[in-house]
């Protein structure tokens, strides 16, 4: 008979009664240690972000097709042949005339012959815009975000809501579709004679390229 407190009845520490390992066995294999999941997160949430720049960046940098100009019936010839320049004309601007129509990115922008509008509420220089999607997929177009004006001083103006005219939404077109609307900027100072510039550059593309529409008043 084994008294209490003898070596053969002991039981290892902090292992429970009847689990004792048999005399000679193998240790136990050391438990496998759990894998961390957040370095992994640490890792692929910035890859991710990375391709997504990428892809963004590679759709803003250019379209599928280069930029014309399509004269409007009645543009006049030698104004076809010295090209319509203007004060702050950059490099990389396309420039048409006023009722001209430019194709950039598979839409094609006709910008009518500015046109001064006087209201109770202000007055107004106005432009009819009509935007066609010539590609095979849906584009998207914006509103006034995109429009600005070159004033005969010089000076650029964000476009404005204009009362009494139809104002040029921002939405997607299908394939062969169009859109029209007016693009009106104010003209609290009147309208003196001069060179006046309707300027589109898109607000979400990283391309710095203007398209110009020059009218002269």
């Amino acid at each position: 008979m084994t008294n209490p407190g003898q070596p053969g009845d002991q039981q290892p520490y902090n292992q429970p009664h009847g689990t004792n390992q048999p005399y000679g066995a193998a240790p136990y294999p050391p438990q496998k240690k759990k894998r961390k999941v957040w370095p992994w997160i640490v890792i692929g949430v910035p890859v991710l972000l990375i391709g997504a720049c990428t892809a963004i960046l590679a759709g803003s940098m250019g379209g599928d097709e280069e930029t014309s100009v399509t004269k409007a019936s009645g543009t006049s010839t030698a104004a076809e042949a010295a090209g319509p320049g203007f004060p702050g004309k950059l490099d990389d601007d396309t420039v048409a005339l006023g009722g001209d129509t430019i194709t950039r990115d598979n839409l094609e922008y006709t910008v009518a012959p500015l046109t001064p509008v006087n209201t109770t509420f202000g007055n107004y220089l106005c432009s009819t815009v009509t935007i066609k999607n010539v590609g095979d997929k849906q584009n998207d177009f914006n509103s006034y975000i995109d429009w600005s004006l070159q004033d005969a001083t010089g000076t650029i103006r964000d476009a404005t809501f204009a009362p009494e005219r139809e104002p040029l939404n921002s939405g997607e077109i299908a394939p062969g579709g169009q859109t029209a609307g007016d693009v009106c900027f104010d003209s609290r100072q009147g309208s003196p004679a001069g060179t006046y510039v309707v300027l589109f550059e898109d607000t979400f593309s990283l391309s710095s390229d203007r398209l110009a529409w020059v009218n002269t008043l």
